[in-house]
């Protein structure tokens, strides 16, 4: 059975009408930023959107290019971003959070969220959350890799070797 997101998303591919657009928009965060960073690059203006939550708050534009670095259904999704005016805020925002000693432990969170042009209401994908490990400044503005957070960094159980397992050897 499909939930709303889903049945949204489908409708946005299949029958929407060509004049409604995918607003892809990127929450950024972390304890020690100075606020939380709402952004899209699609209306100048910026618009006001609800969360999943039902709060309604404003994603302001920034100069953005995103490329997906994987499928959006899978565990390796993630996405490379370009930020044009944040290049010279987030970087601040970085010192401040180094500063603080907080980026070592908590690095940014990044949430990825896609709207429907002609429904605001509610996100038509996501939030999905993303952590952005490196941040670096280039000609551009600001640029990151948002991956999805690693979830076991601990080794668990044992190797399968044929030297403990001899009868691995049937399969090789």
């Amino acid at each position: 059975m499909l939930d709303d997101n889903d049945a949204q998303y489908i409708d946005f591919y299949f029958g929407a009408p060509q004049s409604t657009a995918e607003l892809e928009t990127l929450e950024i965060s972390q304890p020690s930023f100075s606020q939380v960073w709402r952004v899209q690059s699609r209306y100048q203006e910026g618009f006001w959107a609800r969360l999943e939550s039902g709060e309604l708050v404003f994603w302001q534009y920034v100069p953005m290019r995103l490329r997906r670095l994987g499928d959006r259904g899978n565990l390796d999704f993630g996405i490379s971003v370009t930020l044009g005016d944040l290049g010279e805020i987030l970087p601040d925002e970085i010192e401040r959070a180094r500063q603080a000693g907080t980026l070592r432990t908590i690095p940014p969170t990044v949430r990825y969220r896609a709207y429907r042009s002609d429904d605001l209401e509610s996100p038509m994908v996501g939030p999905v959350t993303l952590q952005a490990r490196k941040i670096v400044r280039n000609r551009d503005g600001a640029q990151f890799d948002g991956m999805a957070p690693q979830a076991n960094v601990t080794k668990t159980g044992m190797l399968y070797r044929t030297d403990l397992f001899p009868m691995l050897l049937g399969y090789l």
